[in-house]
């Protein structure tokens, strides 16, 4: 019996490692979204959290790297190019419970062009630019 659950659990750390670490969970009522999954990123490099998916927009905090957070969806925005990377696509990092919608940068989180969310997680409405 212990080596059956032993293979069952390796089986699932597998899967996990070839999903790219993507959790998929209920979305809180309310949260802006294509989907009602919400999706764990991982940064790979300190990122600032900002207001609108802009680098001229407010600073409303930030993310370090290694720092996981749950997100619902993404948008184009503006192009942002770093260390060689360069992408349109914002991360909703936080939602309108913590005081508006905040985006990051796809740059700054491992994974592909979207940080690991499917291409169909497209946040319905993109965030209007508020200047700093």
């Amino acid at each position: 019996m212990r080596i059956v659950k032993t293979a069952v659990a390796v089986a699932a750390a597998t899967a996990g490692l070839f999903t790219g670490g993507i959790t998929a969970t209920a979305a809180p009522a309310g949260e802006v979204g294509a989907s009602s999954a919400l999706y764990t990123v991982t940064a790979w490099h300190d990122v600032n959290v900002r207001s609108c998916a802009s680098t001229a927009c407010l600073t409303v905090g930030s993310i370090v790297a290694g720092q996981s957070r749950k997100v619902a969806c993404w948008v184009h925005g503006e192009s942002v190019t770093d260390y060689g990377i360069t992408n349109d696509i914002w991360l909703q990092v936080g939602g309108r419970q913590e005081g508006g919608t905040q985006w990051s940068s796809a740059v700054y989180f491992a994974g592909d062009e979207y940080a690991n969310l499917p291409a169909d997680a497209q946040c319905p409405v993109a965030p209007e630019p508020a200047q700093r």
